[in-house]
């Protein structure tokens, strides 16, 4: 492949992340979409005539085409290595939506067999590409906070409440979506403060059920400290109005990220996200009267990370948000789960 030729996909699960998802292959000019794929008939026939591309009748038959070079996973967490499996097999690369995966042991063979194939995988945390979280990662390495000694983060949403027995995240076993709110939102957070201080050593979580009628948790409290000795609290829920901070506390300064998110439907919510940056704030604390705003460009965050899908796939370079890096956010949920139901320190490298 030639390194200015269009990357051709195929869109693979289509619910309301896939129409984020597919938006930024429309805008994108490093990629077309080519063809899609899920169960539903309805579905595949109504999101082949919004983005222009084929439909297929199974994800074998997609993996079957020769005019396709990588697949988007959009699907339930649990068939991602299924998938993905499938995917290196055929010689696709792939692209699979946070989590990468429910279990470890899934993870760890989709990480194998996309190696073993030599095709990219790049997992789908896009929150630390926001500007004003990759703000933050570039004034710690500036030294622009002294020495950073602690992180505070929250990512919630009443979304607990519109579960309901016919979605998969109604259920919290590893056929569903362990975790509820930690695997589904807390772990954009975990990756990205991965992203600012490194590995985590280890976590005590208190995980509860205990506003919403689902079969899973909705309620999230996580302590963990990081191999560079920085210490963090993560916080979220299913049950509360949204928010989306990180406050990273120096020896001479704090930083607060806050996304002051429109309070809007949920479909009519996840069209913010190409325009995101519009509605983060990213403030200095320095100890006078008021903090300093800092100025944020605004990018494009879906974009910026199907184009590096692009990027990658031509030039064989690999993905800022990798399978290593999906191991490591997932192993921050697992080790949260296992805290909780033992109420002992979890250490990450023992999963």
């Amino acid at each position: 492949m030639g390194k200015t030729d269009k990357v051709r996909v195929a869109q693979i699960g289509i619910g309301s992340w896939s129409g984020v998802i597919a938006n930024a292959v429309q805008r994108s000019e490093k990629l077309e979409m080519v063809t899609c794929y899920t169960r539903t008939p309805e579905k595949r026939a109504t999101f082949s005539k919004q983005y222009g591309c084929d439909q297929e009748q199974s994800f074998e038959d997609v993996l079957k085409r020769p005019d396709i070079d990588g697949v988007l996973l959009t699907t339930p967490n649990v068939v991602h290595a299924e998938h993905a499996l499938l995917a290196a097999q055929a010689g696709k690369h792939v692209y699979v939506e946070k989590p990468i995966a429910n279990t470890m042991d899934d993870a760890r063979k989709m990480i194998a067999a996309c190696k073993a194939a030599g095709v990219t995988l790049l997992i789908g945390h896009d929150m630390r590409r926001l500007s004003g979280f990759r703000k933050i990662k570039e004034l710690i390495d500036q030294g622009g906070i002294g020495k950073p000694v602690m992180v505070e983060s929250n990512f919630s949403a009443r979304l607990g409440f519109e579960l309901t027995p016919d979605k998969w995240r109604y259920y919290g076993d590893d056929s569903g979506c362990p975790g509820g709110a930690l695997m589904t939102m807390g772990i954009h957070h975990a990756d990205t403060l991965a992203y600012y201080f490194g590995p985590v050593k280890t976590v005590f979580s208190f995980i509860r059920r205990l506003h919403i009628k689902a079969d899973v948790s909705d309620v999230e409290l996580t302590s963990c400290e990081f191999d560079s000795s920085v210490v963090g609290y993560l916080g979220t829920t299913y049950a509360s109005p949204r928010a989306n901070w990180i406050r990273v506390s120096g020896t001479d300064a704090q930083l607060f990220c806050n996304l002051g998110l429109p309070n809007l439907p949920f479909d009519e919510y996840l069209k913010v996200w190409s325009v995101v940056d519009r509605y983060t704030t990213l403030e200095r604390y320095t100890g006078g009267d008021k903090p300093e705003l800092i100025p944020l460009p605004v990018g494009d965050p879906i974009l910026e990370e199907v184009d590096e899908f692009a990027d990658c796939i031509r030039t064989g370079k690999k993905p800022e948000t990798d399978g290593e890096g999906g191991l490591e956010a997932l192993a921050f949920i697992r080790a949260a789960l296992e805290s909780s139901k033992t109420q002992r320190p979890v250490d990450l490298k023992t999963l």
